[in-house]
């Protein structure tokens, strides 16, 4: 199978939510506003406490607590609450089972840390929607999740990556490409933003600097997050090329500051996807 054969074959085990899909319209259509979209959301309790939690999350930093619905979506904002609602879903996709294959809660830690770090160098850079890159880094990497599902002893055989193999080698090796595009194809059936879905499949870099900001961006908090995750294979002085910070005027004192940033948030809110990641007292 091909990336997009994985996408296609999975659709049933990862079918989008139905309260996601009536939020899609809403979002979908100028007339709708936060009160529309928080009526639909309140069907459904579980994804309503979740998108409560992420209001007053460390994501957002929300001064006062917020106990509304409406006003959560309102600083969450409209369109992100269908990509949300997708990350819920997902995370209620696994059990116990597939933990034999893959390391979930290495999964959550490397997509949250890049999520993390996405959003925390989109806003180092003046990006005005900097929380779009949050949803970007949580989910550059559900191919995985995709693979896992489809042909697990295959997803087992991408975990075989070492100090000089990377991930992204070891998943050429394996399957003949990444899991990047499995999840920018995953990505189209779901209907994201083109530009969420393009920059997830240009996530990887090809040894030159990518020209659109929010790509470079995603590329290095990448290569940061797989450090940060795997720091007993990599680390900066030898697994970080120069040219994915130097186009983006950042010293190794702001990568350092965004890995500190990365470690002090990431148990803070990778309970919010994966609840049994960590526990919060």
């Amino acid at each position: 199978m091909n990336a997009i054969d994985y996408a296609q074959n999975v659709s049933e085990l990862f079918a989008v939510p139905k309260t996601a899909v009536r939020v899609k319209r809403l979002i979908d259509d100028d007339r709708s506003d936060a009160s529309s979209i928080s009526a639909v959301v309140q069907t459904d309790p579980g994804l309503a406490a979740h998108i409560l939690r992420i209001a007053n999350s460390a994501i957002f930093r929300f001064p006062r607590k917020i106990d509304k619905l409406t006003r959560a979506i309102q600083v969450i904002g409209t369109s992100a609450v269908y990509d949300y609602a997708l990350i819920f879903g997902l995370s209620n996709a696994f059990s116990n089972e597939e933990s034999q294959f893959v390391d979930l809660d290495k999964f959550w830690e490397q997509s949250v840390s890049c999520a993390i770090l996405a959003r925390h160098l989109g806003l180092l850079k003046g990006i005005k929607y900097a929380d779009r890159l949050f949803v970007n880094g949580l989910l550059h990497n559900v191919g995985e999740l995709v693979v896992l599902k489809l042909t697990p002893d295959l997803a087992k055989d991408c975990t075989r990556f070492d100090t000089q193999l990377t991930p992204k080698e070891c998943q050429y090796d394996v399957l003949g490409f990444t899991y990047a595009e499995v999840s920018a194809a995953l990505g189209q059936q779901w209907m994201l933003p083109d530009s969420i879905v393009s920059t997830i499949a240009m996530q990887h870099h090809d040894d030159i600097a990518a020209e659109s900001l929010e790509v470079r961006i995603i590329q290095l908090a990448y290569e940061l997050s797989i450090i940060n995750t795997f720091s007993h294979h990599y680390n900066i002085e030898t697994h970080l090329p120069s040219f994915l910070y130097e186009p983006l005027k950042l010293s190794s004192d702001d990568i350092e500051e965004a890995l500190d940033n990365t470690n002090y948030q990431v148990e803070q809110i990778i309970h919010l996807f994966n609840p049994d990641t960590f526990i919060i007292a």
